[in-house]
């Protein structure tokens, strides 16, 4: 019986609330989410409160059921989004076997031994025994972000965890038809396939229009979460209409069509998908739990965990073994496998719905379903707490975890991330793979022998299993913008973890070494450790390397002898292969890779063209006529606003600097690089008034990149040097051509 709206609002609203505070607290305390919900929902449920409790699922009625079987059709699809096929190509024959062969040997074992060790009728025996067939993702996915096993591993479990729970649940439904039912045998057959055909041809038709709607963009960007949803509940309204519990199947397919062929949106789907999956998790179990009484687990006896002891500790071991016969596979990772198998959300709803339509029939079947019930749920909560809280310690002592992933990700393609990626690759020895969005400059990596993408690197997660990334354990992000820096810090820090990305960051205090020592306060509100703080920005470095006018060069650090200038090392790396940004720490000898920013500058600024005889008698014309050939060769300089500027400079803060010369200077941001016109005026300007008698006759009026103060002064530096003699200042105004006057200055300079 269904009760009120007031008391179904009741129970949906506390079931949804607990259920998010409860799985936001198993995050914090780093214990497994079940449990916690387990716990919460007979808290909450009749079994404590009584009458007064406010989650009532028999509130709900019928409308129980079909909360629980849309949650875990969305379930599923967030599992088949999560798919990959280079996880599968680990070990094809192994998940093919489990998903078949294992199924098997878990579903009769189980069967056997409950019928040995408890007087449950065999018929029931079979029944409960389906629905332990399933691992499911709900629980299996956490537990391999927690553990890093390997790849062969992670993918056998995956896969399992995902494709089994509508295999399962398809065998139960054909178990229930028989035993329950009393369908004939013929009649649950035919259903069982009338499932697979009807989940596996919705599931394909469905993910292959969802993504190509997606791809073919005719789905807006900001709307591709709200249509995933929408799509697997469709997929999986269709699938029931044509069979019942079909629709389990169907969004499983679903997702994982949808995700191979949806391209760059899927990651955001994934993430949407994995929120709403974690809601609704929480919500269900404490739905379910909530009709669970502790008195059916005391009446579970010695008997019921005999049967639970037996499933973990024969059963499960007894199908990895015939599972994995002649596959080579090692000892470790068999016994890995024979000890994980937690069960999740889709055993226990199973188990649920089948009990409540189980205990409407009266007589030996309702008595049966608080024995099924009570099986299904010691199963989760034995292997949810004992697996779960015992499979790191398991991991580390059989050796199966992955090895610490020791190699590097520069995102960015330029120049500078090269020289840094091909230092590491050659001194560190570790895995080195390049990212940018530019394929010109991918190909350009690729062609120096660095394994490049061309992709957008803020998409983490799906970059990962896209490129196979699980090796990379740093990450710099070198692009020109700070806040797309931090952005990309914080992308990758949930797959690297904490204090293992880097970004270059002019505003921020230097890192010293890989460990993050002086990593400044940015670090704290902020991801990824500041870099290279003293240089401008990456593209300007880069177009000085490019042009010649800096260069890198590999050396050996001595312990006993640090650098002069630290500033000049980007990169460090030690005995022990540690990388690490800046000089290496004190007392520790390493491999360096020097920054030398040692060009001409001056001469690297001037260009024939930009050399100008000059009839002005006011600064004004003068300054229009630099800047007129200036913008001649970069059209894109703001001439105006640069005239202005520089007059507004002269007005303020006069750059005559004795001898007849002055140094009108700005930035602009609509350079890449550094130009200087040099305006000779041989009848000479007045620069300075009353107080500067002497008429300019030469005028270096210099534009810098915004972000390039150091070059950008050490050229006003130049100039200054220069200009002291005053035969080379005689010489400059009456060179008889531009290459005469650039002669004059290279000469000079050196």
């Amino acid at each position: 019986m269904s009760g009120s709206t007031h008391d179904m609002v009741i129970t949906v609203s506390v079931a949804i609330s607990a259920g998010a505070l409860l799985v936001t607290a198993s995050r914090r305390l780093n214990l497994p989410a079940i449990v916690l919900l387990l716990a919460g929902g007979v808290l909450l449920g009749p079994a404590v409160l009584g009458e007064s409790a406010p989650v009532q699922p028999d509130a709900l009625g019928d409308g129980l059921a079909v909360i629980v079987a849309l949650a875990v059709g969305i379930i599923l699809f967030e599992g088949g989004l999560t798919l990959d096929l280079a996880s599968y190509r680990t070990a094809s024959t192994m998940i093919r076997r489990l998903l078949s062969f294992g199924v098997l040997v878990t579903w009769f074992g189980t069967a056997l031994a409950i019928s040995l060790v408890t007087a449950v009728d065999w018929r029931y025996a079979i029944l409960a025994a389906s629905l332990v067939i399933v691992t499911g993702p709900t629980v299996i996915a956490p537990l391999l972000k927690r553990l890093r096993v390997n790849e062969r591993l992670h993918g056998i479990l995956h896969w399992e965890g995902v494709l089994i729970d509508p295999i399962g649940v398809f065998f139960a439904l054909m178990t229930y038809e028989l035993v329950v039912a009393n369908a004939t045998a013929q009649g649950a057959v035919g259903n069982l396939l009338l499932r697979y055909a009807a989940g596996l041809g919705l599931g394909l038709l469905g993910g292959w229009a969802g993504a190509l709607a997606v791809r073919r963009r005719i789905v807006p960007a900001e709307m591709t979460n709200v249509f995933a949803l929408g799509l697997a509940v469709l997929v999986f309204g269709a699938a029931e209409a044509v069979a019942s519990e079909a629709g389990l199947l169907s969004v499983t397919v679903a997702g994982f069509v949808f995700a191979a062929l949806g391209a760059s949106r899927v990651k955001g789907v994934r993430q949407f998908k994995g929120e709403i999956t974690d809601l609704l998790i929480g919500t269900l179990f404490i739905l379910l739990s909530a009709r669970l009484e502790p008195q059916q687990f005391l009446a579970f006896g010695l008997e019921g965990v005999a049967v639970v002891a037996i499933v973990l500790l024969v059963v499960r071991p007894a199908s990895i073994l015939l599972c994995s016969a002649g596959l080579g596979m090692p000892a470790n990772e068999r016994a890995f496998l024979s000890w994980v198998a937690p069960r999740g959300i889709v055993a226990a709803s199973m188990a649920s719905l089948f009990a409540l339509s189980m205990s409407k029939l009266g007589g030996e079947a309702a008595e049966d379903a608080v024995f099924v019930e009570t099986f299904v749920y010691s199963v989760i909560v034995a292997t949810i707490v004992l697996q779960g809280l015992s499979a790191g310690l398991l991991a580390r002592w059989l050796g199966v975890e992955r090895p610490e992933p020791k190699g590097w990700l520069f995102i960015g393609a330029h120049a500078l991330a090269l020289r840094a990626a091909e230092f590491v690759q050659a001194q560190g020895g570790h895995p080195v793979v390049v990212i940018d969005t530019n394929a010109r400059a991918v190909r350009e990596a690729t062609s120096r022998g660095l394994r490049a993408y061309a992709a957008d690197a803020r998409e983490a997660a799906s970059l990962v299993e896209r490129f196979d990334l699980r090796d990379i354990g740093h990450v710099a992000a070198l692009t020109d913008n700070e806040d797309l820096n931090v952005r990309l810090c914080q992308a990758w820090s949930s797959v690297v973890g904490e204090g293992r990305t880097y970004r270059c960051d002019r505003s921020r205090g230097r890192v010293h070494d890989s460990a993050g020592a002086d990593a400044g306060e940015a670090e704290a509100t902020n991801p990824g450790r500041p870099i290279w703080s003293e240089l401008p920005r990456p593209s300007l470095v880069s177009s000085e390397l490019q042009r010649g006018e800096a260069s890198t060069t590999r050396a050996t650090v001595d312990a006993a002898a640090p650098p002069e200038r630290p500033a000049d090392i980007l990169l460090h790396a030690t005995e022990d292969g540690t990388i690490g940004f800046g000089p290496p720490p004190e007392g520790r000898a390493a491999d360096v890779l020097r920054l030398r920013r040692t060009a001409d500058y001056l001469a690297w600024s001037l260009r024939p063209e930009l050399v100008i005889t000059s009839d002005a008698t006011d600064v004004e014309t003068l300054l229009t006529e630099a800047v007129d050939r200036i913008v001649s060769l970069v059209p894109r300089l703001p001439r105006d606003e640069t005239i202005r500027e520089l007059l507004e400079r002269e007005r303020s803060f006069p750059t005559v600097v004795g001898g007849g010369v002055a140094v009108p200077h700005a930035y602009s941001a609509a350079l890449d690089a550094r130009l200087c016109a040099l305006v000779r005026i041989p009848g000479g300007v007045c620069f300075g008034g009353p107080a500067e008698p002497t008429p300019v006759r030469l005028a270096f009026v210099l534009l810098s990149p915004q972000g390039d103060p150091e070059g950008h002064l050490a050229t006003l530096a130049e100039i200054a040097r220069l200009v002291m003699d005053a035969e080379v200042r005689e010489a400059l105004v009456e060179a008889p051509t531009p290459i005469a006057v650039l002669r004059i200055i290279n000469a000079a300079v050196r």
